[in-house]
């Protein structure tokens, strides 16, 4: 998502050193709309909220289909699902499991008796005579 909002550069920059922004900073690469202190926050989001607030809701949701459209158009649908697959991928790696092994269990349940080996079920209901020879496929 950042490559609609900041250069090819920048997008690789902080995707491969996975260094954070700060809001003030994400606000100034125009990341977010604007960085807000805490204390702060309630009454600009209030402020925001009665601005659109005035006006027409037909006219809102036109703005927004259009620009979403145009997002659309540009693949952002596809990148969105290519973005979910490869952090999937990437979060499974083997080295992600050396350097960050889940956590040993715990309580009641760790001390139960390891599960039996599920019973493989036959590949071919004819029986062994009409399945095929595993030492003829390479």
């Amino acid at each position: 998502m950042w490559l609609y909002r900041l250069s090819l550069a920048k997008v690789k920059w902080h995707a491969l050193t996975g260094r954070p922004l700060t809001g003030v900073q994400a606000a100034k690469v125009e990341l977010i709309n604007e960085a807000v202190p805490f204390e702060r926050l309630e009454a600009r989001v209030a402020e925001i909220a009665t601005e659109l607030a005035r006006i027409p809701l037909s006219q809102l949701q036109a703005q927004k289909l259009i620009v979403n459209q145009a997002y659309e158009n540009m693949g952002l649908a596809s990148t969105q699902t290519l973005g979910g697959i490869l952090d999937g991928l990437m979060r499974n790696t083997p080295r992600r499991w050396t350097s960050s092994r889940p956590p040993k269990p715990r309580g009641a349940g760790s001390g139960r008796a390891p599960r039996r080996p599920v019973r493989r079920l036959q590949s071919s209901p004819s029986g062994a005579a009409a399945r095929p020879e595993p030492r003829h496929h390479p």
